[in-house]
């Protein structure tokens, strides 16, 4: 046993050292998932296994052991050979219909194993173990170089997409490995192909590891640009931020300096003091993104009726019927309705109207309904209908974010009905 060790050694050094290196680098790339690796195990594996083919021939003829060896041998030798190409084929190009190409290689391996089993139509041993070819003996050959010229024929299609460097190597695995048999059959130099195979799977995987690697660093440098836009667009984000601190504070420090020169007209005070209240309430709500009891919601919609009473005096009625106001609401899902009722509702009649707030606690839900008996929309402009119809696609959009609730709205001529239905607050969660 030792002399067969030292002569599979001594035949298969260079291979076996060429599948140990290889190992190690794909043991060590492990993590980083390049794509074809899967192929390149295979045919390692494959290479190996030709390379005990190698050991096991050479034990029969020493211990002169049966013949069906030699043929099993023999046949893993012929099998193995043009499935490593057809593995390589499947490795370098993006093959759709992989049966397809599968085909030939069925075909011939049930030839191969007929062979195996006594019918001499590829091979044949004499009882002194001679080796003998059969009439078919050039197919292996055949099926090999078969998949190898399918192999060349892909170069000049990832030279036409721009892959020059993919072209070459492809080029050279299967000029090398074309050579490499051709040497053999030739008996000029025999017994490389396993090295031939092992280094073509050695330099295509250094060039699948290069562009896995040129797409890391794209990958990096992308996102280095996406963080560094991120960064620039918050900077900007704070910037206006900033601004957007400024603006109210210079209009509620502009109102108070008004408000402070109007004391000698008390209409013109409380009206611009009702103003700053409307803005600091709309301002506070705009920025909030949770949910705010109804009694805030209820204190910005009385400030503005406040404010509008300045425009309609007597002609505008207010009504409220409230049942439930401890429960919490998005911000500003009732005061844009209230706005609607008033300008687009009894705001296009001369006598005014009257506006009711009502808010019913049911069983499942609270309901709260704004009514106008104005013109239900019929004396509106374009302009006006559209304005109307954004702030009613404000309100749903906010419901529809928050889950809390639906919007419905009704019209006639006696009037326009906004309807909220909330779900409580404790049912959502």
């Amino acid at each position: 046993m030792l002399n067969i060790l030292q002569e599979y050694i001594s035949q298969c050094y260079i291979t076996l050292m060429l599948l140990a290196g290889l190992s190690v680098i794909l043991l060590a790339n492990r993590k980083t998932k390049i794509e074809g690796t899967q192929f390149v195990w295979a045919i390692m594996g494959l290479v190996f296994v030709l390379t005990s083919c190698e050991c096991l021939e050479y034990w029969c003829d020493t211990y002169n052991k049966p013949l069906w060896i030699l043929y099993l041998k023999t046949a893993l030798v012929y099998l193995i050979y043009p499935l490593i190409s057809l593995l390589e084929l499947y490795l370098v190009a993006q093959i759709k219909h992989k049966f397809l190409t599968a085909i030939p290689y069925a075909i011939y391996s049930v030839i191969v194993l007929i062979n195996m089993f006594g019918v001499p139509i590829i091979y044949m041993f004499y009882p002194d173990h001679t080796f003998a070819g059969g009439y078919l003996r050039m197919l292996p050959t055949a099926v090999m170089l078969f998949y190898l010229v399918l192999l060349m024929f892909c170069s000049p299609q990832f030279i036409k997409s721009g892959n020059h460097s993919k072209s070459m190597i492809v080029i050279f695995m299967t000029f090398a490995t074309i050579l490499t048999t051709y040497f053999e059959l030739e008996q000029i130099a025999v017994e490389h192909t396993d090295e031939i195979i092992a280094i073509d799977i050695l330099v295509y995987y250094f060039y699948l590891a290069a562009i896995q690697h040129t797409k890391v660093q794209t990958e990096l440098f992308k996102r280095e640009l996406e963080l560094e836009k991120s960064k620039q667009e918050l900077q900007e984000y704070k910037m206006k931020l900033l601004v957007a601190q400024i603006q109210p504070h210079f209009i509620y420090n502009s109102l108070m300096a008004l408000q402070s020169k109007s004391t000698d007209n008390p209409v013109v005070y409380e009206g611009i003091k009702s103003f700053g209240d409307y803005l600091r309430s709309n301002f506070m709500a705009i920025t909030n993104n949770e949910v705010i009891p109804f009694e805030e919601e209820l204190k910005c919609i009385k400030v503005y009726l406040k404010l509008e009473r300045l425009n309609f005096d007597d002609k505008m009625k207010v009504e409220y019927d409230i049942e439930i106001d401890q429960f919490m609401l998005p911000a500003l899902c009732i005061e844009p309705l209230v706005e609607n009722a008033v300008r687009y509702g009894i705001g296009t009649y001369e006598q005014g109207g009257l506006v009711q707030i009502i808010v019913r606690d049911e069983p499942d839900y609270i309901e709260i309904e704004v009514k106008d008996d104005g013109s239900g929309g019929n004396k509106l402009t374009d302009a006006q209908k559209k304005r109307k119809s954004i702030g009613l696609e404000n309100v749903r959009l906010r419901l529809k974010a928050s889950g809390m609730g639906t919007l419905s709205l009704s019209q006639d001529e006696t009037g326009t009905s906004a309807v909220v239905r909330l779900k409580y607050l404790e049912d959502l969660e």
